[in-house]
This record gives structure tokens, C-alpha cells and sequence, in this order.
């Protein structure tokens, strides 16, 4: 008589029990905000969650931050961004830019930022979080063949005179500052200038030697009668040259350029590319896509910037559009 009184009980509390198992066994998602929680099916993984939810590999660091593996038992619930970081880091939202932060020294005396404003413009980059890319970094991700950090941004100097430069150089209580360093070649070695000693000892560190052809030329335009034929070949054995001895004296090849005066053109563009120089950049505003053009990369002239001008409005690195589908 007892047994048949203790049966109903004992079959609700297994009922129970399996309901619960069948709960945790069976994968679901709920909505919450910016975030979903994710029930994986057994067996699942962080990286099939990604796959599912996050955007594949791409998504996988931000569902680690979330979801730390030593602090997150298996086939427990997991929350993971409503919002999915694809490939490139492309979201339904929009997608990342990289803005190119160019600093000049000129030939002129006295000419480009102080060294306080590039040290203090370094330390607002660390302290906001931001990437420092390599320009191998950078051309994966305009060429389409990798993702990069969110926040990441290119360094670029342009150096004529080399004090101040030479002095942020040694500034740096640790190596690892990375970027492109803008040459005119016929001017490396002059009073003031850098040495190529100093240029090769740099590309080493991972400030990578960029063409910066002679501006004094004129190559923008024919000159006077001169005519386009004319023209064309003057812009050949200027750029011609002028690569030549970067490539010779820097001891690797030459990817970046950078047009003279910011005043590109197709004659200059063709004789570039025919060199094996992959990306030139011109002056502008706004960071470069993914998908920017090869032959007008945007540099940025922030060491211009007036004092009451903060470095935050130009380190958008995520351009919003509607991408959604």
C-alpha cells in the first residue's frame, strides 16, 4: 500500500529530472538585448558556437571574452553578441576602417609636431585601446586576406629633418613602435637628414622605408611647352631613379609610395605600379575600407592638427552602414 502512495511522487520528480536533462541536453537561444544565450547541443564547442552565432573565426575572441573557457563548464549556457563579427570584422551594421596617422618633418627648420604632441598622441593610442599595425598587417586587410583588432590604425612618418624624430625614436622605453617612414632618397644622408645606416636599422624594427619622390621636380604637370610624351618620360627617370637608390640602399623592395605634393595622377600611378610599388597614398580624411582603392590609400596629417584639435576625431575605426540582409 505504501509503494502505490510513494509511486506518483517518484514518477513526478523523474519527470522533472528528464525534463531538466532534456533542457540542458537540447541546444536553444534566447534574445537579451545585445546579447543572445546560447544553449549549445553536447559536444558543442566555443568555435562551433562561433560558427552558429558569432560569424566563424572572426567572432571567436569576443565569445571567449565572454564565456572564459577555464570558468565555463561544458555544455553550459553561453552568451555570445546578437550582433555577429564576420570575416574583416563586417557586421550587419558596418564595417572597420583603418585611418593612416601621418606625422611630417620637412625640410624646413622647425617644421612638423613637437616631440610632447607625438609622445602624448602614442599614449592616448595605448590608452585607448587601439592596435598599432604592421604594414604587412595592412595590406592583408586591404587586400582582403586577413582581420585586424578592432581600433587599428597605421602610423606614417614623413622625415626630411630627423631631430625630432631621432628623438621620439629613442623617446620609446620599448621597442615595438611599427609603421611606414616616408623618404625622398636623394635627400637621405644630407645635413640634418637621416642616414641609411638609420633607415635599414628601422625597417629592422618595423618602420618599413616608403617612396617619397622629389617634390622640387615638378612631376604634377608638364612644364610649360613641354609636352605629355615629354612629361611621361621626365616622370619615368625621376621615379625610376628615385626608387632605384631607396631599393638599393634599403636593401628590400619597395611596396608603399606616396604621391609628390599629394598631386597623384594616372602617368605617375603607372610608372609607380610598373616598379612593383603595391599601395600610394594621397592626402585626405577618413580611414581606408577594405576595399579602398590601391592607387589613393588616405594618410592623415594629424602632426598638423591645431592644439585645440583632440586626436580622438580622427581614430573612427568603423564606418556605420546598413548591411543587414
Amino acid at each position: 500500500m505504501e509503494s502505490k502512495a510513494i509511486t506518483p511522487y517518484w514518477l513526478f520528480l523523474l519527470g522533472v529530472f528528464f525534463f531538466g536533462v532534456a533542457c540542458v541536453g537540447s541546444p536553444w537561444h534566447r534574445q537579451a538585448g545585445e546579447y543572445e544565450v546560447v544553449q549549445p547541443a553536447p559536444g558543442e564547442t566555443l568555435e562551433s558556437v562561433a560558427e552558429s552565432f558569432g560569424g566563424g573565426a572572426a567572432g571567436l575572441r569576443t565569445i571567449e571574452s565572454l564565456n572564459p573557457r577555464a570558468l565555463t563548464p561544458g555544455n553550459t549556457p553561453l552568451l555570445v553578441p546578437s550582433k555577429p563579427v564576420y570575416e574583416l570584422g563586417i557586421r550587419p551594421d558596418g564595417y572597420p576602417v583603418v585611418p593612416v596617422l601621418s606625422y611630417r618633418w620637412g625640410p624646413e627648420a622647425g617644421t612638423g609636431p613637437s616631440l610632447a604632441r607625438v609622445q602624448a598622441d602614442l599614449l592616448q593610442l595605448e590608452a585607448s585601446g587601439c592596435t598599432l599595425l604592421s604594414p604587412s598587417d595592412f595590406l592583408a586587410f586591404i587586400r582582403m586576406e586577413r582581420s585586424i583588432p578592432e581600433q587599428s590604425v597605421l602610423l606614417a612618418f614623413e622625415v626630411s629633418r630627423a631631430e625630432a624624430f631621432r628623438a621620439l625614436v629613442s623617446s620609446l622605453s620599448t621597442p615595438g613602435l611599427t609603421g611606414l617612414l616616408f623618404v625622398d632618397p636623394a635627400g637621405v644622408g644630407e645635413e640634418g637628414a637621416l642616414t641609411w645606416e638609420e633607415v635599414r636599422r628601422l625597417s629592422g624594427e618595423g618602420i618599413e622605408p616608403a617612396l617619397l619622390p622629389p617634390t622640387e621636380t615638378g612631376l604634377s604637370a608638364p612644364v610649360g611647352e613641354e609636352s605629355l610624351v615629354g612629361y611621361a618620360r621626365r616622370v619615368k627617370d625621376v621615379i625610376s631613379t628615385s626608387h632605384a637608390l631607396l631599393v638599393q640602399q634599403a636593401k628590400m623592395p619597395v611596396r608603399f609610395a606616396a604621391y609628390p605634393d599629394n598631386q597623384g595622377n594616372s602617368v605617375m600611378a603607372s610608372v609607380m605600379v610598373s616598379l612593383g610599388i603595391q599601395w600610394i597614398f594621397i592626402q585626405g580624411t577618413g580611414g581606408n575600407p577594405f576595399f579602398c582603392d590601391p592607387l589613393s590609400v588616405v594618410r592623415m596629417d594629424v602632426g598638423r592638427r591645431g592644439a585645440e584639435v583632440p586626436l580622438s576625431r580622427y581614430l573612427d575605426t568603423f564606418r556605420r552602414a546598413d548591411l543587414s540582409w
